[in-house]
């Protein structure tokens, strides 16, 4: 349990119950003071007032006769502090005995300051009774009872007691505020730390720790420093690379293209051309085999065009990198329109973009490609949203936020990615982005990301809290 408290907390706890510890042992030790004071001033005033008490009788047996003497001590006896003296006359009973005022030694009343029942239990001494018989000729005439009455003492020890005890306390209780005020300012650049390891911790790789005061800190704030620089650089050089190597992915799709586009599509149309020739020449001369052989070979041609037209789509839209973003996605969509009508479309574009970098269009242009793909493939919809938003976020950077969603039939449970959508997925955190996929609310699916299309970086910095 203590494991998993806070630093600060386990500290506090420790010194807390060594200060109840040592409150324990003052109040023990205060307790067996007590009870040996009240027991010593009980043995006192019980010693005084039987010295008292035989010299009044013996003064009493010399000035009144015998039967008279009890009667003469009711009169002349004055019960001293802590002690109470009864006359019992053989005859007549019980005889009354004048009592002091009650006033204890700082003239307080001891019924404003009465000690409660657990503290008398605990201090009050064994009760202790003596009697003095008055003899006179052989005869008894009664006796003097003393017994100890150590009320008004308990009460005073236990002012002074509760004086003591609540200084005690006060002092444990200033001294816990002052330890928790202490550690907390102490330990408060531990809280800074934490906040710029949980920001790390995020992806916020920028982040700096100053203002932390103290010499003991200094090393590990530097320390985090270095961290944060050195993992920000190491960021930095991976997303360069992964940036650098979807530019080389997307330079050898162009030059395959370009290929393509250049040497197979001449040959094909030369070979389109030639085999024209040979048929209109079977015609004219009436062979029917060769005729027959050139017009397969036409039709091989033109489907080794449709081939080759469809993988230079794939390999490079030839509308990227001639028009703007919008047009080139304003086109692509309405090819999407013109063949599944019974589609009801949402488009929702900018008219006009922020200046990007080609491999940004490319990546914003196989992503609607690929999201409006799967959800006419798989998700069987009635309606598609397609849109396409900038975004400046804060530190200017500015950011294009694109959502492909459809109204189809989901997500199946468990499904696995696919290729096209990892290799998007790949494509869009290389450029420093995001891709998320889930299903919508309302049923379907939700494709969104986020592209950015600025890199500037501005360093965040981690200040201590201030003192409270």
């Amino acid at each position: 349990m203590v494991d998993r408290l806070h630093l600060r907390w386990q500290v506090v706890l420790c010194v807390g119950l060594m200060q109840l510890a040592a409150l324990g042992l003052a109040a023990t030790v205060l307790l067996h003071n007590a009870r040996r004071s009240v027991d010593l001033e009980m043995s006192a005033a019980e010693s005084g007032a039987r010295a008292q008490v035989i010299a009044a009788v013996g003064a009493a047996l010399r000035s009144l006769p015998p039967d008279q003497v009890l009667a003469g001590l009711s009169e002349t006896l004055v019960e001293p502090r802590h002690v109470r003296i009864a006359i019992f006359d053989a005859r007549t009973g019980a005889l009354p005995v004048t009592r002091a005022g009650v006033r204890d030694r700082r003239g307080a009343d001891p019924a404003a300051r009465a000690a409660p029942r657990w503290f008398s239990n605990l201090v009050t001494p064994a009760g202790r009774e003596t009697r003095l018989p008055v003899l006179a000729d052989g005869a008894d005439y009664g006796f003097v009872s003393i017994t100890t009455a150590p009320k008004d003492e308990i009460d005073e020890v236990w002012e002074d007691a509760a004086a003591l005890l609540w200084a005690l306390g006060i002092g444990f209780g200033v001294t816990v505020v002052a330890l928790v005020v202490l550690i907390r300012r102490a330990l408060g650049p531990l809280d800074t730390l934490n906040r710029g390891l949980g920001a790390l911790r995020g992806g916020a790789l920028t982040t700096r720790i100053s203002g932390v005061p103290g010499p003991d800190f200094q090393p590990l704030v530097g320390g985090f420093n270095a961290l944060a620089c050195s993992l920000e650089t190491s960021e930095a050089d991976r997303a360069a690379l992964a940036r650098k190597i979807v530019a080389l992915s997307d330079a050898e799709r162009r030059a395959i293209a370009m290929e393509l586009h250049d040497e197979f599509g001449p040959c094909l149309f030369g070979l389109k051309v030639k085999a024209g020739a040979i048929a209109r020449a079977a015609l004219k001369s009436g062979d029917d085999t060769l005729l027959r052989d050139a017009r397969t070979v036409t039709a091989i041609v033109d489907q080794i065009q449709t081939a080759n037209t469809r993988l230079l789509t794939t390999l490079r839209p030839m509308t990227v990198g001639q028009l703007p973003l919008v047009e080139a996605l304003g086109d692509m969509i309405d090819g999407f329109q013109s063949t599944h009508t019974g589609i009801k479309w949402d488009i929702a574009l900018p008219d006009r973009l922020p200046e990007t970098e080609e491999i940004v269009d490319l990546t914003a242009y196989r992503f609607v490609q690929e999201g409006v793909t799967n959800a006419l493939r798989h998700g069987r919809p009635r309606r598609v949203r397609v849109e396409l938003q900038p975004h400046e976020l804060p530190g200017r950077i500015e950011v294009l936020y694109l959502t492909v969603e459809d109204d189809g039939i989901g997500l199946p449970e468990r499904a696995a990615e696919g290729r096209g959508l990892t290799a998007m997925r790949d494509r869009v955190r290389a450029l420093g982005g995001t891709l998320d996929l889930g299903r919508r609310q309302a049923g379907g699916t939700r494709l969104s990301a986020i592209l950015p299309l600025t890199t500037r970086r501005s360093a965040a910095r981690v200040e201590p809290e201030p003192a409270r």
